[in-house]
Formats: structure tokens, C-alpha cells, sequence
């Protein structure tokens, strides 16, 4: 499988891409949700569309896996749970504002959700009706981009904040924290080892930063950038970051249609994967690292105009091609 090409999924979302992801263990299931009001579950190794529902009212900006479910949130304020058989949907909650964010933590079995009306809330969603929220906390900001690992939870808000909790006591931050990046985040992970998260900004730039505690430095790069005329570089945000599950190397997507793979402890770029006809809206590996999701959608960063299809593609990972840099001695 690592020596076939890179191939497109047949019936992708007639509208914008908002977010893929790989089931956390079954390597072959991809959800994507879209601005059609829908969510669609892959088969990428038959690369079919297995199912799909269009129960939103509005566009799907957020979509994940939960135990034997999957959860999404959009415009229309709603947090709808797709039931095991991917038979039917049902309202498990709703924000003031538009849902923005939604991530599943399998360690506690909660959801937690993010909007643009500046809370975050989490969820038991095993209660037969649409409930009140385990916890709701305002934030300053809008939250634009979440990622949870393990009991850590990192939220992105509009400008630079971004604020790190203990998903079991969200009465306090953790955290607080500026970005060392000076223009709005975009999207945010946390490491794989907890540790620190890399963020990405509309500046095309890219920060990876470490939490309180760390005897790691921070520090910040340059990326997603084309050469114009008179020595001026054309900037594209960073849309996605997605980290490799074995190696623990990153990989960003821009507006520039380029992904790029960076080897965090090395400060290393590593590879390049060029020719995608547009925006890279979201990227995600799936468990075993064998295949990398990737969303070419435009992303309206330049406003309305005309573009290329929007289309899922399925990249196979060589053994290794992922793997970072030995260091030098």
C-alpha cells in the first residue's frame, strides 16, 4: 500500500470543507464535515461514502468520533450525535452562538464544545435527551480552533489568546497565554505527549510552544509563504496542523495549497507535498500513521471567486516517511 499514489475520495461535500477526521482506531473510517449542512462517513480503503446525514440547519463547521458515535456542530447553534448504526441523529445541546469547535475526550467520556458566544461547554452525552451543559465557562473571546489530549484541553480564541484547562476542573485555566505569534490563531494541537501544542496563524506562521513546566524553548517560524515581485513574499494563513501518531513530526496546510511535514525537535522542515488545486482546509493522520487525510477546499481567504472543487484526498505514508532527522552528534 505505501508504493500507491495518492487518490481522491469519490463524493465529496458540494461546499466547503470544514474538518476531516480518522476514527481513533479503525484506521479506514473518515468523517468530513461541510458547509452543506452535512456530515459524511468514508470508507477510504473502498473509498466509498459509506453514509451521511443532513440533519444541521445550517453549515457543519466541526465534526468528531466518540465511543461507537460522532459528534458535529455549526452555524446553527446545535450539537447533534450520530447514534452507533449511523441510523439517525439526536440533539444532545446547543450554544448562544454558532458551535464552532467540538472535540470528544475518550479518557472522561465528555464532549466539549466551542463557540462565538465566548463559552466552552462539556456535555455527557449518554442522557437519553438534550441536556444542560456539565460545565459551561466564558472565555474572552470567540474560540476559533480546540484540541484536547488526555485531561488537556487547548482553545484557541479570536486574536492571540489562547488558554489551556484540566478538562475535570474547568473552574480555572491552567494557563493563560498570549501567542508568541502576532496575528490571529487559526488552528491549534496539543503534542502528542501533552507537553506543549503548535499553533498556526493567517500570517503564515507557525509557533510551537511549550507548556509551564517544560525545559523546552519556544520558538516560531516562517511558512506558507510564495516569492513576489520586488522581494515581497505572498503570505497564506495556516489552516490545519495534524500530528504523525508514531513519530510525533507535524504536518501544516496552508492557503497556498501546500502541505508541509516539520520535524518539531530538529526545527526542520522535512517534506513538502505540492500540487493541490486549493486551499488545504484540514489535514488528519489516522491512527496508525499509514494514511494522511487531506481537504482541498477553498477557504475564502481572498473572498468570493471562482475556484476549484472542493475534494478529499487520501495520501498512503510510506514506512518512515515521516520519521524525523537522527540528530547530530
Amino acid at each position: 500500500m505505501s508504493s500507491h499514489k495518492q487518490f481522491q475520495l469519490a463524493q465529496p461535500p458540494s461546499d466547503g470543507i470544514s474538518r476531516l477526521r480518522f476514527h481513533p482506531s479503525d484506521d479506514t473510517k473518515l468523517l468530513a464535515s461541510s458547509w452543506d449542512k452535512q456530515v459524511r462517513l468514508y470508507d477510504v480503503q473502498s473509498n466509498k461514502q459509506i453514509t451521511a446525514h443532513q440533519d444541521h440547519y445550517a453549515a457543519v463547521l466541526d465534526t468528531d468520533f466518540g465511543h461507537s458515535c460522532s459528534f458535529s456542530g455549526g452555524l446553527d447553534r446545535r450539537l447533534l450525535m450520530w447514534d452507533t448504526g449511523y441510523t439517525q441523529t439526536r440533539e444532545v445541546g446547543r450554544h448562544d452562538g454558532e458551535v464552532s469547535a467540538v472535540e470528544f475526550s475518550p479518557s472522561h467520556s465528555i464532549l466539549i464544545s466551542g463557540g462565538w458566544d465566548r463559552s466552552l461547554r462539556t456535555w455527557d452525552c449518554r442522557s437519553s435527551s438534550a441536556a444542560t451543559p456539565l460545565h459551561k465557562v466564558d472565555v474572552a473571546e470567540r474560540v476559533y480552533s480546540m484540541s484536547v489530549h488526555d485531561s488537556k484541553l487547548a482553545a484557541a480564541l479570536a486574536g492571540r489568546s489562547i488558554v489551556i484547562y484540566d478538562v475535570r476542573k474547568l473552574d480555572r485555566p491552567l494557563e493563560t497565554r498570549d501567542s508568541s505569534l502576532k496575528f490571529p490563531t487559526r488552528c491549534i494541537k496539543i503534542m502528542p505527549d501533552g507537553n506543549g501544542f503548535v499553533c498556526g496563524s493567517v500570517e503564515g506562521r507557525v509557533a510551537v510552544e511549550y507548556l509551564e513546566g517544560s525545559s523546552k524553548s519556544n520558538y516560531a517560524f516562517k511558512c506558507h509563504r510564495q516569492p513576489a515581485e520586488d522581494n515581497v513574499d505572498l503570505v497564506y494563513p495556516v489552516n490545519s496542523v495534524a500530528f504523525h501518531p508514531v513519530y510525533h513530526t507535524f504536518v501544516t496546510g496552508g492557503s497556498d495549497g501546500v502541505i508541509s511535514l516539520w520535524d518539531p525537535d530538529n526545527k526542520k522542515r522535512l517534506k513538502q507535498y505540492l500540487g493541490y488545486p486549493s486551499s488545504i482546509a484540514s489535514l488528519d493522520f489516522n491512527a496508525s500513521g499509514s494514511f494522511l487525510a487531506v481537504a482541498s477546499s477553498y477557504t475564502y481567504d481572498e473572498g468570493e471567486r471562482d475556484h476549484p472543487p472542493d475534494s478529499i484526498w487520501i495520501r498512503p505514508m510510506s514506512e518512515g516517511e515521516a520519521r524525523p532527522k537522527a540528530r547530530k552528534a
